[in-house]
């Protein structure tokens, strides 16, 4: 299948994924593309799939929505919200930037010319340099060909700092850890009364080995 084919498709498919998170956070397509600094005729083309999301704009949308950002690219994956608000606008011209600078390493890492680069996403080679400038978004569909290209992972792109996980997805994280541990490590922590011993253990996590020494000595000469 032609890359114009597969980015059409994922473009279609992205576009579903994010208008179902949309219709379930109740907002509308108006209030989605304020937050994002677009008009509402293009973030209806987004989500009709003839235009691309980009990673930022997706990465904005799952912090409005409450769900996993990942959600919104994949399907298999199915958030409360903070009170306060972030500037959006000013929080996703970062973003384009950051990848902008990502994109162009991905690509010289991996030895790829711009030309070659134009011709794997089936667009033009300025259209690639607008990328690499930070002057466009890049559209998901067009950013898994070249991390596919480039031996990466899409979670390398992906960033939790700039556009920081609402409340529910940081919880939904925290308990994927704590699946992680072996069971009767996770049964200790989630009981309540352990509370005391865990406390006493992050305390002494952050001391010096030479305190942790005489405590260890001050011990022994009660217990002896």
């Amino acid at each position: 299948m032609e890359a114009t084919q597969t980015v059409a498709i994922r473009n279609k498919i992205i576009g579903v994924l994010v208008r179902r998170a949309r219709s379930a956070a109740r907002m509308s397509q108006r209030e989605c593309a304020e937050a994002l600094g677009i008009s509402p005729g293009m973030y209806s083309q987004c989500e009709q799939g003839r235009r691309g999301f980009s990673l930022p704009e997706l990465e904005a949308m799952a912090y409005l929505f409450e769900v996993p950002p990942a959600s919104l690219w994949d399907d298999e994956l199915s958030s409360v919200s903070e009170d306060e608000k972030l500037p959006l606008p000013q929080l996703l011209a970062l973003r384009r930037k950051m990848l902008a600078i990502q994109f162009r390493q991905c690509r010289e890492g991996a030895e790829v010319s711009r030309r070659e680069m134009a011709q794997l996403l089936g667009c033009s080679t300025y259209r690639v340099s607008q990328y690499e400038r930070g002057n466009r978004d890049i559209p998901l569909a067009e950013l898994e060909i070249v991390v596919d290209a480039c031996e990466k992972r899409l979670a390398d792109f992906v960033d939790e700092e700039t556009i920081p996980l609402g409340q529910a997805e940081r919880q939904r994280q925290t308990l994927a850890r704590l699946d992680e541990l072996p069971p009767d490590v996770r049964d200790f922590v989630l009981n309540p009364t352990h509370a005391l011993y865990l406390r006493i253990a992050m305390l002494l996590s952050t001391m010096k080995a030479d305190d942790l020494r005489q405590i260890a000595e001050t011990l022994l000469d009660i217990t002896y």
